[in-house]
């Protein structure tokens, strides 16, 4: 398991890799992570690594490369894509991050717009230039969405594969012109949210704080989608989810969403303000300030 080993201000790339241009997103956090002890693997040809910010994780031996490696995660670069491999049960499982193609465009096309639970549940529809932390990214998925409907979204995710996926997608999408617009409003943070949080003010905390918490695993895990399983086998069931929510409603300028199973328990048992319900899903909203 990789620990926590201390916070460092933020860096522009070309602080970090001398002579590279600055990337998309010019500054973020490198919320470093027991650097040197367990370096994340990643299998790749000097020729392939095309996206400066994941050359930084190298570099700052965020990420080692190897050639060949047994352990049971990896990253590794499939056709020009960062893809996450994980062996959980003797099953091989892969995912990487589109923005461009597949489910993504299937909801940036036909979505529903501002009036779907989840845009609704962030207040969206009323107030479309509120800014919002994802303060559990994962793949991304949820912040796509609410890109794609013009809100400026913020992206914090702690764990370097998760991150380095999600950087590299945006590098990708940012050279294709139907999406290069969303992901200029999507800014990843490498970050523990909390730690994130903690260190808002006044001025630069989030209007609001989206929070999609990993909930314990099935035991007929089968049941469960393939994304959903290498999520479990890599980050699992933190519990921390609760004090994230505290921190969450003590930073957020309007609101704290929370998503969660239909029938599940409230984190917390701390009832919200209201919920927006879809068909397997419902979004607890609680009203700060």
């Amino acid at each position: 398991m990789v620990g926590v080993a201390q916070l460092v201000e933020p860096l522009t790339v070309t602080q970090v890799v001398e002579g590279s241009s600055p990337f998309i997103h010019p500054i973020f956090r490198l919320f470093i992570i027991n650097l040197q002890e367990n370096p994340f693997p990643i299998i790749v040809c000097s020729a392939e690594t095309n996206c400066e910010e994941v050359a930084v994780l190298i570099n700052s031996s965020v990420l080692q490369i190897v050639s060949n490696t047994n352990e049971s995660s990896y990253l590794a670069y499939k056709e020009q894509v960062l893809t996450l491999h994980v062996t959980k049960n003797g099953e091989h499982l892969s995912v990487s991050i589109d923005f461009i193609h597949g489910k993504s465009k299937h909801r940036r096309q036909y979505g529903g717009g501002k009036s779907q639970p989840l845009p609704k549940a962030c207040g969206l529809d009323k107030h479309p230039d509120w800014m919002i932390l994802d303060a559990t990214a994962g793949l991304g998925k949820d912040a796509f969405v609410l890109a794609s409907l013009g809100s400026n979204i913020m992206l914090c995710e702690q764990h370097p594969a998760l991150y380095s996926m999600l950087i590299d997608a945006i590098h990708r999408a940012n050279a294709d012109e139907d999406v290069c617009d969303i992901v200029e409003r999507m800014t990843c943070v490498f970050d523990d949210a909390s730690l994130y949080l903690e260190g808002c003010n006044d001025s630069s905390a989030p209007d609001v704080v989206y929070l999609d918490p990993m909930y314990p695993e099935r035991k007929k895990s089968a049941k469960i989608k393939k994304d959903m399983q290498i999520l479990q086998s890599l980050v699992g069931y933190s519990g921390k989810e609760s004090e994230l929510l505290e921190i969450a409603l003590k930073k957020s300028k309007h609101r704290v969403v929370v998503k969660r199973p239909k029938s599940a328990p409230t984190l917390n048992d701390l009832k919200p303000s209201y919920t927006v319900s879809s068909v397997n899903t419902r979004y607890d909203v609680y009203i700060c300030g």
